[in-house]
């Protein structure tokens, strides 16, 4: 448990739960962190790794999946516009750029957005994004990348996504597979290292603190439910994203799920749906 959440009693009390209806999984009680214990959890120290930022290292993964929303788009990107909410050390950002589009972020706190600004030169805005954090139909790209699983009311936020989404638009979605073969092994080998009766599935109180977890039906059921129709929603490896310890036995683990078809991330390409506003619903809590 990260040092942060032991003066709260709450922390030994929440377990993992699995929504009956759409196989999502979400902690419960549900937690929630105040937007000042966001900044001390979220900042660039939050990407650090063996003393230093680790701001490129999944750059490849980034070019792939903009190679996937240009093929989705069916034309090039280069002169559109893109949002990266949650733009953590930039990488979309800097890969939007090489596509040749105008890019802008947001992230929850001011170490992020200097670090941004100051290595890149791109404008990275520091407040949480919601429906009013920008104009309405201003972007034609919006990613949001290993933000959702963060998230206590998703769905609200992607509602804001929409609004925020030109009509034409592309909205990408990345996050972490929640019945993937990776999550298993790491549930397992949680149980047997430390405490047999606890899930190790989700890790709201140690870092990358997710408390929500999506498979390939739940992520589909909240787009669908939000105003979205994905067109490209798979499973990825996780190959692509460069591993600091244990490296052979992450990398077996990895092609291991892609044979089984439980790869470790979830990439989604939607565009907006055809449903009357009143029709969606964006009171969905995970």
């Amino acid at each position: 448990m990260n040092g942060i959440f032991r003066r709260f009693a709450e922390a030994d009390s929440v377990q993992i739960a699995r929504c009956s209806e759409c196989s999502a999984m979400y902690v419960t009680p549900m937690v929630y962190f105040s937007e000042a214990l966001q900044k001390e959890l979220y900042n660039i120290q939050y990407f650090e790794s063996e003393g230093a930022v680790r701001d490129v290292k999944n750059i490849g993964e980034k070019r792939r999946i903009l190679e996937l929303t240009q093929l989705c788009w069916g034309e090039s990107l280069k002169g559109k516009t893109m949002l990266d909410i949650g733009c953590g050390t930039g990488e979309f950002l800097v890969t939007g750029s090489n596509f040749g589009m105008t890019v802008i972020g947001t992230d929850v706190d001011t170490s992020i957005s200097k670090f941004i600004h100051d290595k890149y030169g791109f404008r990275v805005i520091t407040e949480p994004f919601g429906p009013t954090t920008f104009p309405k139909e201003s972007f034609d790209v919006i990613v949001l990348s290993h933000v959702i699983e963060h998230l206590q009311k998703p769905a609200d936020l992607l509602g804001a996504i929409h609004t925020t989404l030109k009509p034409q638009g592309l909205f990408v979605m990345c996050t972490p597979n929640a019945d993937s073969l990776m999550e298993k092994v790491h549930n397992i080998y949680g149980r047997i290292r430390h405490e047999r009766t606890r899930s190790y599935y989700l890790t709201p109180f140690t870092s990358p603190y997710h408390i929500v977890g999506f498979n390939l039906k739940s992520s589909r059921r909240i787009l669908q439910r939000t105003g979205f129709s994905p067109v490209y929603c798979k499973l990825h490896s996780g190959l692509e994203w460069e591993d600091v310890n244990r490296k052979f036995v992450m990398r077996t683990i990895k092609i291991a799920g892609a044979i089984l078809g439980q790869g470790m991330s979830l990439v989604t390409v939607s565009r907006k749906a055809q449903v009357p506003e009143g029709q969606m619903d964006w009171t969905l809590s995970a």
